[in-house]
């Protein structure tokens, strides 16, 4: 007889006992009050088989009533025990089963108390190869069970940030959704990959809270103070995630500041001045678009797809901001180095960017959505002079939008100046009107003025190679 066979008929014989046995010395009372019903088991298949009994026998969690130890759980449904029971007797589990399949959370998390890990990872493994229509039903559940146990689930846990990432949509669309924890919906709109337009994160969060307080009406229109402030202190701890300066002027006027009611005044009045006076001072912290909004290997920190297609256009030679050119360009954006991950430093960027080509230079403005930068068709090399180019331009847009009214191209028009290449008279690098390190633009070498101020503060730079596909 071979091993297997040997194996199978072990298996067997130990599985009868899970039916047919009748020397049971232990009484397992599972759930409460009505619900309650009591299983038999083996004390010695059961210490064999988990740890989380094997300390059960060993402590005083199971009290001894003659010849039977007593063991309460009250945590788990009689279903669910039956299921892992027959699982701790046989090995074997039906995952296509209707009472397996209807309570597969409460068994991963059965089985991850009862320290069944081989079970876990099977479990596991079995909801990530499920459709999409069993994640919308039971989405929501799942996801606040990760959050609550971060680290414990890491295949699900990986999963589910990929979903949320990508398919935000399982989770949003599901009836469930208002029963989203706390924890779990902060860590969902902090996500920088979030894939989902920002302002349908805030309408999404603003039916979140009211469906949180069922005596708000969802009628809006009906709404006195009283109620506005019921759902500001429910929004509370939100608020500040939400990246309202990378919505559309459109986007704000129609759908935060009617709203305006549920922000801090602080944050109301910055908005408010933000999209009336684009280039205005802020007080509030401006958090930066999403990655997922990037162009595929970009990993910008400041722009999106749409920033860099237009820039793409521009190297092309383009002078218009058209809807129908802005498609993915010709040209690949390989980060070279980002302020804030590797420093602000001249002898940084010399390390990096240094011989690389063609760059675009990109700088996001201290308490600003503006950004401002240029692009070198050459390269940096210390040269230790400007070099001359006719392809060269400095630019300003803003992060939030791409509008002709706001968005400023300046080439080069007198290409001897065109691109600063560390002079060695402490200027650094730069373009001949906008010198990164001494934070300085003024109009001489370029066409038009790109920023009103001849100086700057920085907020956080990128540096790109750029290179064609």
């Amino acid at each position: 007889m071979s091993r297997q066979a040997l194996t199978d008929t072990l298996l067997r014989d130990i599985g009868e006992l899970y039916e047919g046995a009748d020397d049971y010395n232990v009484k397992i009372q599972v759930g409460e009050d009505s619900e309650m019903e009591i299983f038999n088991a083996h004390s010695v298949i059961l210490r064999a088989r988990s740890t989380y009994f094997r300390s059960a026998f060993s402590s005083n969690w199971a009290k001894k009533e003659g010849d039977y130890f007593i063991f309460k759980k009250p945590n788990v449904s009689a279903v669910v025990f039956q299921i892992m029971l027959k699982y701790i007797y046989t090995g074997t589990i039906a995952l296509d089963a209707i009472n397996v399949e209807s309570n597969l959370i409460e068994l991963l998390i059965a089985a991850d108390e009862m320290n069944l890990s081989e079970l876990v990872d099977h479990l596991q493994q079995h909801i990530i190869n499920l459709n999409h229509d069993w994640m919308v039903q039971n989405g929501v559940k799942l996801f606040n069970i990760i959050s609550q146990r971060k680290g414990i689930f890491s295949k699900l846990e990986k999963y589910c940030n990929k979903i949320m990432n990508q398919e935000p949509e399982l989770l949003i669309d599901s009836n469930d959704f208002w029963r989203l924890d706390d924890e779990t919906l902060i860590t969902f709109i902090q996500l920088d990959n979030l894939k989902m337009e920002e302002v349908n994160i805030w309408e999404n969060l603003v039916k979140w809270g009211i469906a949180k307080n069922p005596t708000l009406s969802t009628d809006m229109t009906t709404w006195g103070l009283d109620e506005y402030d019921i759902l500001k202190r429910t929004l509370s701890k939100f608020i500040h995630h939400i990246r309202f300066f990378q919505m559309t002027p459109q986007e704000y006027y129609y759908k935060v500041r009617p709203l305006g009611k549920l922000l801090p005044k602080e944050l109301e009045g910055d908005l408010l001045s933000y999209y009336i006076v684009p280039d205005c001072k802020l007080v509030t912290k401006v958090l930066p678009p999403r990655k997922s909004q990037n162009i595929k290997g970009t990993e910008s920190a400041i722009l999106t797809t749409k920033h860099f297609n237009l820039i793409s256009y521009w190297i092309d030679d383009g002078q218009e901001t058209l809807p129908n050119v802005l498609k993915n360009g010709q040209y690949e954006f390989n980060l070279l180095l980002r302020g804030t991950k590797d420093g602000f430093g001249v002898e940084v960027f010399k390390k990096k960017c240094n011989n690389k080509g063609a760059t675009i230079v990109i700088i996001k403005l201290k308490n600003s959505n503006k950004i401002i930068g240029g692009y070198n068709p050459i390269r940096w090399s210390e040269s230790g002079s400007y070099l001359s180019s006719n392809q060269s331009f400095i630019f300003s847009f803003y992060s939030n939008t791409l509008d002709s009214s706001t968005n400023i191209l300046s080439r080069v028009k007198d290409s001897f100046y065109a691109i600063l290449d560390d002079n060695n008279r402490g200027q650094g690098f730069g373009f001949g009107d906008l010198y990164i390190f001494l934070k300085s633009c003024k109009l001489k070498h370029y066409t038009t003025r790109i920023h009103d101020s001849d100086t700057f503060e920085i907020d956080d730079y990128e540096v790109f190679q750029v290179l064609k596909k």
